[in-house]
């Protein structure tokens, strides 16, 4: 697993605890609301009772007023008239009290509170009247009054139970409020002190194992230096960043002793390539001690111009080692033109065109034109016939000559300084020039023989 992977599990761990912690944060903000709403529903219903004890009392006074005062007309109908306006006001209520409680106990004990105020109601309107209306002796007042008073105390005694079981129950729920929250504050805790201990421990890991990966590697890289590797021989193990970064280095290591060695074979090759035209020179310098003849001169001309053309190619195939492509996108049409404008070509009629694609191509087209003018040339140079054929079809570049089948395989032409056997011309580097270009631009060069002909294609 890769140290991105393990920060990412390990990141994504450490997210879901806190959206856990989030969602508890909502969850208790939730049941919070819900308790302060049913707090303040059951302290609702309290003042609607004590509401409802205040009437009992207040009947209770007025039922007093009444007795004390029951040969004044005008004061018993005035508190007659203040009743009706309680019972109307208790009635309104009536509904809405009942259908605020919460238990069936609760509302079994207010619909008997209220059988207790219709009693209240029925007492004062008809008993209580009818005694005022007849004007009764003192002595059925007193015994009204005593009996009212028992009714009355009744009634308190059932609002004060119910207003005690209704605070029971606000403590209750003030209780429950308060577990709540110390239970959210304890598992808000464990949660964040789980979260700090995973990411340390995810932490502390994921450093050892980059550090030991990182140790391993320096040890490899010191034994690259002092034992002459060509390669870092360390396991740091598989698909993690620290192995990338060897396998590269490996990579390039194997690439640098590549270049290295093909310097080296490249050296032995020209010092070869080279003594032959030198040689030839110093026997043709010997024979001008002689001799005046122009022949010689141009015969050493010759070779002069061999060693240029040599040390020309020769630099090409350097460059090309450290070359940066500067890629565009230009058509194959283009890329033909281009290159056979650089050729000395004394008669057209040798070479045909037949482009049935002009598709398009992204490449440098420098080093492009400088490999397809190789294949004409060699093409050319070679040819026992013409006209030599080049050909753009499928997203494929060919050049065609009438020639001889290549004697061995196609992968020993594209080495530098080889060529057949019998043949005089060139250094055999035409070919290696024009594979380095076209592996460079990760295209594809491949040779097959049709018909007599040489067929050299290019798959871009």
């Amino acid at each position: 697993m890769t140290i991105r992977q393990r920060l990412f599990i390990s990141l994504t761990l450490i997210l879901s605890i806190t959206i856990f912690i989030i969602a508890v944060f909502f969850y208790s903000i939730y049941n919070l609301n819900e308790i302060h709403m049913a707090q303040k529903h059951r302290y609702d219903q309290i003042l609607r009772v004590e509401k409802l004890k205040e009437y009992n009392n207040s009947f209770s006074w007025l039922v007093l007023d009444i007795v004390t005062d029951y040969d004044k007309l005008e004061v018993v109908k005035e508190r007659l008239d203040k009743a009706n306006k309680l019972f109307k006001t208790i009635l309104l209520e009536k509904k809405e009290i009942i259908e605020n409680s919460e238990s069936q106990t609760e509302k079994e004990n207010l619909q008997l509170i209220f059988s207790y105020f219709e009693k209240i109601e029925k007492s004062i309107k008809t008993d209580l009247f009818t005694l005022t209306i007849n004007k009764n002796s003192d002595t059925l007042f007193k015994n009204y009054n005593i009996n009212f008073d028992k009714l009355s105390k009744r009634t308190d005694k059932l609002l004060v139970d119910e207003i005690a079981y209704l605070q029971q129950q606000l403590d209750k729920t003030e209780n429950n409020r308060n577990h709540f929250i110390d239970t959210i504050k304890i598992e808000v805790v464990i949660l964040l002190f789980i979260a700090f201990a995973l990411s340390f421990m995810i932490a502390s890991k994921i450093i050892k194992e980059t550090k030991d990966k990182l140790d391993k590697l320096n040890k490899g890289v010191l034994q690259l230096f002092n034992d002459d590797e060509n390669s870092i021989k360390v396991d740091i193990g598989e698909n993690n960043e620290l192995s990338e970064i060897t396998q590269n280095l490996n990579s390039y290591l194997e690439k640098q002793s590549d270049i290295i060695h093909s310097r080296e074979e490249l050296l032995r090759n020209i010092s070869h390539e080279l003594k032959t035209p030198i040689t030839k020179a110093k026997f043709l310098l010997e024979n001008l001690k002689n001799s005046n003849e122009t022949k010689e001169i141009e015969d050493i001309n010759k070779v002069f111009i061999d060693i240029e053309e040599l040390t020309s190619k020769l630099l090409q195939r350097e460059k090309l080692n450290f070359a940066t492509l500067n890629q565009t996108e230009f058509k194959v049409s283009s890329l033909i033109l281009e290159s056979l404008s650089k050729l000395s070509i004394d008669d057209e009629s040798k070479i045909v065109l037949e482009i049935d694609d002009d598709f398009e191509i992204i490449a440098d087209k420098y080093y492009m034109t400088m490999a397809f003018k190789n294949l004409i040339d060699n093409a050319m140079k070679y040819a026992k016939e013409y006209p030599i054929k080049i050909k753009a079809k499928n997203n494929k570049l060919f050049v065609e000559n009438i020639a001889p089948k290549l004697s061995n395989d196609f992968v020993y032409y594209i080495r530098p300084f080889t060529r057949e056997p019998n043949q005089q011309l060139g250094h055999g580097l035409g070919l290696n020039i024009v594979n380095k270009i076209i592996q460079k631009h990760n295209f594809k060069l491949e040779y097959d023989y049709q018909n007599s002909y040489n067929v050299f294609s290019i798959s871009f």
